[in-house]
């Protein structure tokens, strides 16, 4: 069988691009007689680069909408020359008329959330959403709560949605030094809550930053927050938040991290704080706990299916409720401690490879 991957959509190092990779590694320990093609551009991250596959590079993606307008045109004659037998997707960003295909979707937060960047991208979206109902073979995503979402928001039959689990991300080795060298860089030298993704507003970070004013101010512990991901104005000013709650320098923005960097910070970080509003899955509630470190999260959308009991949750919507939290994370010593041994039994229950197999055996299926 040959296997087409579509990574086109892919610039940039996010939740997405780390479940792709992943996926897609695991993927290449079972094949046998499988051929697997990647369709990717000129600026895909290097994380994306895999053995033992051929990889179809396009050029000329680089320029507004591009990609979008090749993935609905010119994508079709590279399918027909290869002669893929089934294309998959690991984002709704597909051609919309294939038949052949398998696509991800993760979520339906874009239905819930007002975080289109214009009109165009809205209906595109959308779109996508439709192709996959209609010309697809099948749909994966990635929980019963986000399988739940989709049978509600766009009406699609249950049979067609095949729920596959994520799994725990592989974080690479850091040393002493290093986790050092991350600290010093960003001038980390008080200890830390620790938020690790966007800032999209369904990551609900203006509550974080308030809960963590009224945890300074109850507590009087000269504690800072680390906000770590790619910095992005175009939904949220998070240094107007902090100067408006007047806790600057008391809260890190890291800009993009490194997954080395991310590895460090973690390891010494008290608590992930991950209040989220909407979660279709929540992968850095497993990879702090991969590492040994107690997670606050909200009691909302996919995350108690994913935490189970290994996470201390509290209400997103209620700023004082999170600044309990973190009252509780760091004086209760005894919850920390079994939030820690919850967090190592939590994550057996998922497993790459064990997703790996279940998408090949679901590609032969069809």
């Amino acid at each position: 069988m040959k296997i087409g991957i579509n990574l086109i959509p892919f610039s940039t190092v996010q939740g997405i691009e780390i479940f792709s990779r992943n996926l897609i590694l695991n993927l290449l320990k079972f094949k046998k007689e499988e051929e697997f093609f990647i369709l990717g551009s000129e600026n895909m991250p290097e994380l994306l680069d895999f053995p033992k596959t051929k990889l179809i590079k396009i050029k000329g993606l680089k320029v507004k909408y591009s990609k979008a307008l090749h993935q609905q045109t010119l994508i079709y004659f590279l399918l027909k020359k290869y002669k893929i037998d089934l294309l998959f997707s690991p984002s709704p960003a597909a051609p919309f008329f294939y038949k052949n295909k398998v696509v991800v979707i993760h979520d339906c937060a874009y239905d819930r959330f007002k975080e289109f960047k214009n009109l165009l991208s809205k209906i595109y979206f959308r779109a996508m959403f439709y192709g996959a109902k209609y010309f697809s073979k099948k749909i994966v995503t990635v929980s019963n709560f986000s399988k739940k979402e989709l049978i509600e928001l766009y009406k699609i039959n249950p049979a067609k949605i095949e729920v596959i689990y994520e799994g725990v991300p592989e974080l690479p080795e850091v040393s002493e030094n290093f986790i050092e060298k991350t600290l010093n860089k960003f001038k980390i030298d008080q200890p830390y809550f620790l938020y690790v993704g966007n800032w999209r507003p369904r990551k609900n970070l203006p509550s974080l930053i308030k809960a963590f004013k009224i945890f300074r101010g109850k507590t009087k512990l000269d504690w800072v927050l680390v906000i770590g991901g790619r910095k992005d104005k175009r939904f949220l000013d998070l240094e107007k938040e902090i100067k408006k709650n007047n806790l600057q320098g008391k809260i890190i923005l890291t800009d993009t991290l490194s997954r080395k960097e991310i590895t460090s910070l973690y390891k010494k970080a008290k608590a992930l704080t991950f209040p989220s509003f909407y979660e279709g899955f929540g992968l850095p509630v497993l990879e702090a706990q991969s590492l040994g470190t107690p997670v606050l999260t909200s009691s909302t959308s996919s995350l108690p299916e994913v935490a189970g009991d290994s996470v201390l949750y509290v209400d997103p919507y209620s700023v004082e409720e999170i600044a309990k939290g973190m009252e509780r994370i760091v004086f209760d010593e005894k919850l920390r401690d079994d939030l820690i041994k919850k967090g190592f039994e939590n994550i057996k229950r998922f497993s790459w490879q064990k997703a790996a197999k279940q998408l090949l055996n679901l590609f032969y299926s069809l």
